[in-house]
């Protein structure tokens, strides 16, 4: 009897979708629910009054609006991004763009460009990557920056929660620098109370890109679907808007 009406039931939605359709009503089809993971970092997104905000979940949000699907959004330390393919919980993540993201998931386009810079002591400044041999580099657990970087066993990595924890190590003398994204160390610098002039002229590794990655077995249909949505809010000026607050 359960399966009579199972089946009457969906014969009666799919004939009310007919009737509309034939005297031109639109038929609305419910919006894909996609889970989201981003880094748990200011000013990427923290929680005010128990909510999610910041600028990368602005920037998703517009995403959501322009694609036409709704987002469930998580936040994390960095080093557990990638965790949310691995562990089944993510449909998407917003990571640097690197190697083992590249072969965990599906790029899906590029979200913003940041600066990777170096904030090092006044009296012993740092101003090529040469330089952080046998030193002391604050830098966050998971993070790429760069091969020169990265693979140089020389160079003694020390893992901060977040750039707050790395520019108030380096003002007490326990670092000899910091890298991290010129979004963060800026705000991490305001958010301790510390001047930029209080240290060495920064210095610019590179430039590297946030990137949005899918899980490999997204639907090809909505990851097209949200590449284009992304090159729209690209080409409008939407995203450089949406970033410009936290510069």
């Amino acid at each position: 009897m359960s399966q009579f009406f199972s089946a009457r039931r969906l014969s009666l939605c799919l004939s009310l979708g007919v009737a509309l359709a034939a005297v031109g009503l639109p038929v609305r089809a419910e919006k894909p629910m996609l889970k989201v993971m981003i880094n748990d970092v200011a000013p990427y997104s923290w929680r005010r009054d128990d909510v999610i905000v910041g600028m990368h979940v602005d920037l998703m949000r517009a995403l959501a609006e322009q694609a036409e699907v709704d987002m469930e959004m998580r936040s994390g330390a960095y080093a557990r991004l990638i965790r949310g393919f691995k562990d089944g919980w993510a449909d998407l993540v917003l990571a640097l763009k690197n190697p083992e993201m590249d072969a965990e998931a599906v790029w899906v386009g590029r979200m913003h460009s940041f600066r990777s810079i170096i904030i090092s002591r006044h009296l012993a400044p740092i101003s090529a990557v040469s330089q952080l041999k046998g030193k002391q580099l604050g830098m966050a657990r998971g993070a790429f920056y760069s091969e020169s970087i990265n693979n140089d066993d020389e160079i003694r990595k020390f893992g901060i929660t977040d750039p707050f924890q790395g520019v108030r190590m380096l003002a007490a003398g326990r670092l000899d620098a910091v890298i991290s994204s010129d979004y963060l160390l800026k705000h991490a610098l305001r958010q301790s109370g510390l001047e930029m002039s209080q240290f060495a002229p920064t210095f610019v590794v590179n430039e590297l890109s946030y990137a949005l990655y899918a899980r490999k077995d997204l639907p090809e249909s909505l990851l097209q679907r949200l590449h284009a949505a992304l090159e729209t809010l690209e080409r409008q000026g939407r995203l450089a808007a949406l970033l410009r607050p936290y510069e």
